[in-house]
């Protein structure tokens, strides 16, 4: 194989499909770049048992063939290299050689006959979705899902549903103490085939999307897109541009994240975002290995109250809006800084089928979401 690229070009496609390898160990398969020449382009491959990415570069092909390289590497060269044009051939050896005028580096390799090839991914149902809509929902969703891949609940819910004549993509993350649900109305895009279908759902890995809105944040500046899904009962496929990236479904359960959204509300309490945010860090200070802070509120205020029995107390009260009775919840701090920090807007809305500390038997679900923002809610269960 030899092929000569332009850096600026090659190295787009490398960050692309070079994020997909740079979590492998470097004796995985998945660790390594497959570069396919053919019909005047490249075709730049990274695959494991779990997920893969596929694009295409434009290039002129002197040999056709295959080569490998390890993905984080050859990155790491082709961000140093002076724009222009780089050949890259592979030698007898196996290794594969980039030169640039006086440049030149032998990079080893594995045979890429180990690679399998990208999935033949026969779609039950397809839909499309905007790209920048994609990507702010996961960008809220991730921070409230499961770490650990070893238990339930590690991966991120998509639920399409029609409701009425409208078509609702649900995209839902949980570690069972919070919870985000965001939606992107599909409207036109929602695929012909959801006739006589009320919903289809499917279930995708936290790490798997991380490394998708990693691929998606390149694009987001360039104007409308729109990414194609395509799913079945095995694997989905995002493909955007010259782009492609599948990953295998998971086949865990996830809870009915519905039955954590209450049909009425008896607290309803509005307050300034930007407020909110700097009375919880700086009531926090106080309480950093404890992180716990007190919300009580009545008819015109709200106060927060954290304390530590080694540094002391601090208490501060802000200006709410209150529809209900006067009460009191805790709170994990961490936990509501991280929905203020994905929450965009100027007004907090906090509600909730509220039961008062002496009547109270089980804790219930605090529904937290942005005036501004009817596209997303937030649940944090408040501490006993």
């Amino acid at each position: 194989m030899e092929i000569i690229v332009d850096q600026e070009a090659f190295l787009d496609g490398l960050q692309r499909v070079a994020t997909l390898a740079e979590r492998k160990n470097m004796i995985q398969i998945g660790s390594f770049v497959l570069i396919e020449a053919k019909d005047q382009k490249a075709v730049l491959f990274v695959s494991d048992t779990q997920t893969g990415g596929r694009f295409e570069v434009p290039c002129e092909v002197r040999v056709p063939g295959k080569t490998t390289v390890v993905g984080k590497k050859l990155l790491q060269l082709f961000r140093e290299l002076p724009p222009g044009k780089v050949t890259l051939s592979r030698q007898e050896n196996g290794s594969t050689r980039i030169e640039r005028e006086r440049l030149l580096y032998d990079l080893k390799g594995i045979d890429p006959n180990e690679y399998a090839g990208f999935p033949e991914i026969q779609p039950d149902y397809s839909f499309l979705l905007p790209l920048d809509l994609l990507a702010g929902q996961l960008r809220k969703t991730l921070p409230f899902t499961l770490d650990d891949e070893s238990k339930p609940m590690n991966g991120i819910l998509f639920h399409r549903v029609r409701e009425g004549g409208k078509v609702n993509l649900n995209i839902v993350g949980t570690d069972g103490h919070r919870l985000h649900h965001g939606q992107i109305s599909l409207g036109e895009d929602a695929g012909a085939d959801l006739a006589g279908q009320s919903e289809t759902r499917f279930i995708l890995r936290k790490r798997t999307l991380q490394d998708l809105l990693h691929i998606l944040e390149m694009d987001i500046k360039s104007g409308p897109v729109s990414v194609e899904v395509v799913v079945n009962p095995k694997f989905a496929t995002f493909r955007w541009g010259g782009f492609y990236y599948y990953t295998r479904l998971l086949g865990t359960p996830f809870p009915n994240y519905r039955d954590a959204f209450p049909a009425q509300f008896t607290l309803s309490l509005e307050c300034s975002r930007d407020l909110l945010e700097a009375t919880i860090r700086r009531v926090g200070l106080v309480s950093e290995k404890k992180q716990e802070v007190a919300f009580e509120w009545d008819e015109r205020s709200l106060t927060l109250k954290a304390q530590n029995e080694e540094i002391g107390e601090s208490t501060e009260t802000l200006p709410v809006f209150l529809k209900g009775s006067p009460g009191s919840l805790v709170f994990n701090t961490e936990y509501l800084k991280t929905l203020l920090l994905v929450s965009q807007g100027e007004t907090m809305r906090m509600e909730a089928e509220y039961v008062s500390k002496t009547e109270r038997r089980d804790s219930f679900p605090v529904i937290w979401s942005c005036v501004e923002e009817s596209h997303s809610r937030y649940v944090i269960m408040p501490l006993d």
